[in-house]
């Protein structure tokens, strides 16, 4: 599909849900069932290898406090775990028949809503949950979750069978997935996969991790961008170019100006700073006698894998026209050994490969302190 060059902004007006997969950008108006198709199609895609496999255990802790043990479920009632997200608009559409779910299936099925923690956090959370009224146990993921059920997209619905078998994966609210949700409350073995008569032995799911934290060593890695060029980043065996990492999603400037606009300001706003910021260093080093590729910081964007894939970052770097190299966290390792969790997110590793800095939107100081970063390497 050509595509042309349109202004992102006048389709904001649209609900947001026909947006996905950079509709700004599109040279056609694509139907809002195209893009729950897509969606479909994502989540089908991720999660067509766990079809009839063990459903991962993990001890969840709800907003209220309680405790759910996933691993005592299975094999006692069947599941329904729902990724979600605050700012995500067919989220919200569908919660009113996600709670109407709850209400009437409650004693037969085990529903949980989980959130992505993605750009949310218990705030934010527990005031849509607040406002919605929902009663169903509400929990916020750390990642580690998302990683293990293979998220790709909001929202996604996993149906867990009575032997804790993944029977059903998929992003619409749709005919299809009502009557898989029907098959599996009333235990009709799913034609997506050859059942056995044991009980699936569930797959165990880390506990929580924070990643590194400001002040933190950093192992030695090497980070592949887009354009297959490798990017060493510094640690103490190793020490390198100074890196600048931000953590961002491609749709978080476009889809997010209206349910999240703050957010979306900010992923702008760090994508403009660190892109003139680069290109005023090698403007400088360029003009400057003694200057060599060695005295430079190199700065590096990391993609989530929500919503993104390698081809959605190509056209974002088309759309956008960002020079600086893209990392597709594919299967979402980076984000979980550096914490992230918000969007956008900015660490910066020094020569030694001692994390000096990092902050998230979530910091009341967080323009501030990007600010003062580049000003620092500025003077450098």
């Amino acid at each position: 599909m050509k595509l042309q060059t349109i202004n992102p902004f006048k389709w904001l007006t649209v609900s947001l849900s026909t947006l996905l997969l950079s509709a700004a950008f599109l040279g056609q108006a694509l139907a809002e069932d195209d893009y729950g198709a897509e969606g479909e199609r994502r989540a089908k895609l991720a999660g067509s290898e766990l079809l009839g496999t063990p459903a991962p255990q993990r001890q969840l802790t709800t907003l209220a406090g309680d405790k759910i043990n996933l691993g005592e479920l299975y094999g006692n009632k069947p599941v329904y775990i729902k990724f979600w997200a605050t700012w995500c608009v067919p989220c919200r559409q569908q919660m009113p028949g996600f709670e109407k779910i709850y209400q009437e299936y409650g004693d037969k099925l085990q529903v949980i809503a989980v959130n992505t923690g993605i750009s949310d956090d218990s705030n934010s959370v527990g005031a849509f949950v607040k406002k919605t009224g929902l009663k169903m146990p509400v929990t916020i993921d750390d990642g580690s979750l998302a990683r293990a059920f293979k998220l790709r997209v909001t929202p996604q619905h996993f149906l867990i069978d009575k032997n804790g078998r993944i029977a059903y994966v998929g992003h619409q609210d749709d005919e299809a997935f009502h009557q898989a949700l029907e098959q599996v409350i009333a235990g009709t073995p799913s034609s997506g996969y050859a059942v056995a008569g044991e009980l699936a032995e569930p797959t165990s799911v880390s506990e929580p991790a924070s990643g590194y934290e400001l002040g933190a060593e950093v192992s030695p890695m090497t980070l592949r961008a887009l354009d297959n060029s490798d990017y060493p980043l510094p640690s103490p065996a190793r020490h390198d170019k100074a890196t600048g990492l931000v953590f961002f999603a491609p749709w978080c400037e476009w889809y997010l100006a209206e349910s999240e606009p703050k957010t979306a300001k900010s992923c702008q706003l760090v994508r403009e700073r660190v892109e003139q910021f680069a290109a005023d260093v090698a403007a400088d080093n360029a003009t400057a006698e003694n200057a060599t590729a060695d005295n430079a910081v190199q700065w590096l964007h990391l993609s989530s894998n929500l919503w993104s894939t390698q081809d959605d970052l190509v056209e974002y770097q088309s759309n956008y026209h960002t020079r600086l190299p893209i990392v597709f966290d594919e299967d979402g390792s980076l984000f979980e050994r550096f914490g992230v969790t918000q969007l956008p997110t900015i660490v910066f590793i020094d020569e030694t490969g001692k994390i000096t800095e990092k902050v998230s939107l979530r910091a009341p100081d967080f323009t501030e302190r990007l600010e003062s970063l580049l000003a620092d390497l500025k003077r450098k």
